[in-house]
């Protein structure tokens, strides 16, 4: 009896996508094996303390993620996987890249200061790489329900994060109020897409543009036969060929308008997510009473891939519906703006602070965004990717932030009080701070700069200077809360304030990496911008040409 040949090329077609997600799998399967090893280490009562080994071991598997995602040989196949729900493409690998070398960063930087928070339980630690992996599903979402997937695996487990402090009323109170949010925005993603799906029959976004803009060109066309049909009532023949042609456009029609509809409620889900104003007030208490560990991760690692999947569906599957998402976007932007550069005007309490300045700063993204031109996609890639670099100093130095106390018992800073002995106790650390607080402003000779100046060159695509006038009179007003940091530093004259500790080797040379990162870009930004457009080219040629 002979064996039926074996078809090599189907083989390789059902390898090459399986392969694609093997990053997504590599980190389920490390989660699962490291849950297994830390709960028979606890149960066994060994005598090892295994938080900041596991954070570090973390940071590694996410590191080797980011190896095999640089290694991948089939960069820029376009390889779809899962049924068409994950693609492999150059702005998906470039994103995913992104997130999991600032997570590795964030476990290496948070690894030895979750003991000093008292959150010395493993799980901690497990639900953060968890949210990542959401993250990073995120990145190369091809279809509503996958990302809808993708954005409640990280939502749930962000959720944990913020209400991890049990012995903390305003971490439970941060935990409910980020669980009532999150379902609040769910609810309005999936009824959003409930809407898309009943009007087209698909979710995935490559069928959403085929679909979308063929029903689109007919629905614009409803006005021209209109007339047509006004103008030959008279004439039997014509009424009963255009009759049906008439009422088909009538049925275009409403159904751009649910389309417009649908694409509403899950615009607004992911500016909830966003923390966009006027959808922000609940950052401003998660923020406020969450760990500052999970602060860092919400406010620095989960815009990117927020960003990417808004970015994904607006300029390919809803393309044809520019001027529905770019009006909600414009102006959303510039409200975000608004109220984010005013908002943080009277702040004292440092996290609240800078969770106004998170939704400034999401706001400029934003506008960028909104641009509807591929230099808009540009300079929202480069801005997110300094805005993390940023961010990740910012709340690391915070972290490093701790008191000295004759008792064991370590208080974070939470306002700008706390820091006016700063300079006198640890000077590499007030300066760090400022050099931040710089570069957030966007003020030269820093890389935030070049950040801002071109998300304004980006505005100039709608043809008025009003927009870009109005936004660049925000920028103005925001640097003074980041100046006011640095005046409290360096120019106050109390002599009574609160001592810190002095910062470890280890430590000391993270922080000097990123700061440096932030003057050598703007020394030489060619290589992250150069990126940045390459990966813009290849994932949105089509979109360009439109």
């Amino acid at each position: 009896m002979l064996l039926k040949p074996f078809n090599t090329s189907l083989y390789s077609v059902v390898f090459l996508q399986s392969f694609t997600v093997f990053p997504e799998h590599f980190i389920a399967i490390s989660a699962a094996y490291i849950l297994i090893v830390a709960s028979l280490i606890v149960y066994k009562n060994y005598s090892i303390t295994i938080e900041k080994a596991l954070g570090e071991c973390l940071g590694l598997i996410l590191a080797m993620t980011c190896y095999l995602i640089s290694n991948d040989e089939l960069l820029g196949l376009n390889i779809l996987s899962l049924h068409n729900a994950i693609v492999n493409d150059y702005l998906g690998l470039f994103t995913k890249f992104t997130v999991c070398f600032f997570s590795s960063t964030y476990f290496f930087l948070t690894a030895e200061s979750f003991k000093e928070q008292r959150l010395t339980a493993f799980e901690y630690l497990l639900v953060l790489l968890f949210a990542v992996l959401g993250l990073i599903l995120l990145c190369s979402s091809n279809d509503l329900l996958t990302a809808y997937l993708a954005i409640e695996l990280t939502s749930l487990a962000s959720y944990i994060l913020a209400s991890f402090r049990k012995t903390s009323n305003y971490s439970i109170e941060a935990g409910i109020k980020y669980f009532i949010t999150g379902a609040v925005s769910s609810a309005f993603f999936l009824l959003g897409s409930s809407i898309l799906y009943a009007v087209s029959g698909s979710i995935h976004v490559v069928d959403l543009w085929d679909l979308f803009t063929d029903s689109c060109e007919t629905g614009l066309g409803l006005t021209n036969q209109f007339s047509l049909l006004i103008n030959n009532s008279n004439n039997l023949a014509f009424r009963s060929e255009t009759q049906d042609v008439f009422f088909s456009s009538i049925l275009n029609q409403c159904n751009s308008n649910l389309l417009e509809i649908g694409l509403t409620f899950v615009l607004f889900s992911l500016f909830i997510k966003l923390a966009l104003a006027p959808f922000h007030f609940w950052s401003l208490d998660v923020y406020e009473g969450s760990p500052t560990s999970s602060t860092f991760f919400f406010a620095v690692l989960t815009k990117l891939s927020l960003f990417v999947f808004l970015t994904r569906l607006c300029y390919t599957a809803f393309f044809p519906l520019i001027d529905c998402w770019q009006f909600y976007s414009l102006w959303v932007g510039v409200f975000s703006v608004f109220v984010g550069s005013f908002g943080g005007l009277k702040q004292r309490k440092l996290k609240t602070l800078l969770a106004y300045s998170s939704t400034s700063h999401m706001g400029y993204s934003l506008l960028a965004f909104s641009s509807g031109h591929v230099l808009g996609i540009r300079m929202l890639l480069f801005y997110l990717i300094i805005y993390m670099i940023a961010g990740a100093c910012t709340w690391f130095i915070i972290l490093l932030l701790r008191v000295k106390r004759q008792k064991v018992i370590f208080k974070y800073t939470k306002e700008l009080g706390d820091l006016v002995l700063l300079n006198k106790s640890n000077a590499g650390l007030a300066l760090s701070l400022a050099v931040t607080m710089f570069s957030i402003a966007g003020l030269p000779p820093l890389i935030g700069f070049f950040a801002k100046m071109g998300i304004f060159l980006s505005l100039l695509q709608f043809k008025t200077y009003t927009i870009p006038l109005l936004v660049i009179l925000c920028s103005v007003v925001s640097t003074f809360y980041y100046i006011r940091i640095v005046k409290v530093l360096y120019f106050e004259n109390l002599l009574v304030g609160k001592l810190y500790h002095p910062l470890s080797t280890n430590k000391t040379i993270i922080l000097s990496f990123l700061l440096l990162s932030l003057v050598l870009l703007f020394i030489n930004p060619n290589f992250l911008f150069l990126l940045v457009f390459e990966v813009v080219i290849e994932s949105f040629s089509v979109t360009d040409e439109l």
